[in-house]
């Protein structure tokens, strides 16, 4: 559902503008004795008033790997999102073969390309999350 840009706590004034980085793991923890993966569901927003370029990057922590190649990072290019628009990437997330109980952090980086009329494109701004997957 599309965001109301009229709405008082969304524009006051002045500029109440981003990229939203929404997350969410199915199952909420990663279970080492079940070496079943993790879903990571990653919702990027518009909240700007035009549409947008987005690229996403998702960085694991050490114990952690990114689908079945198990690798630390993926890069995600989302493209042009429209105001209020949202985008969901899905992800799975896999222990390494030496993990241990605790917790794991996972960046998300959020960057916003500006595409020049010449053609040029470039990153103008990066909005980052950080979240914490819990491994029993």
């Amino acid at each position: 559902m599309p965001y109301n840009f009229t709405d008082s706590w969304l524009v006051k004034g002045e500029k109440f503008m981003s990229i939203a980085i929404n997350t969410h793991f199915v199952p909420f923890k990663l279970d080492l004795q079940e070496k079943k993966p993790v879903r990571m569901d990653v919702e990027v927003v518009n909240r700007y008033l035009e549409p947008k370029k987005v690229r996403v990057e998702i960085i694991a922590g050490n114990q952690l790997g990114l689908n079945k190649t198990i690798a630390a990072k993926e890069n995600f290019e989302i493209g042009l999102l429209s105001p209020g628009e949202t985008k969901t990437i899905q992800l799975d997330v896999f222990p390494k073969n030496y993990s241990v109980k605790g917790e794991e952090k996972i960046g998300i980086i959020a960057t916003e390309i500006t595409i020049e009329q010449s053609g040029y494109a470039y990153p103008s701004k990066k909005f980052k999350k950080i979240v914490e997957l819990q491994i029993k």
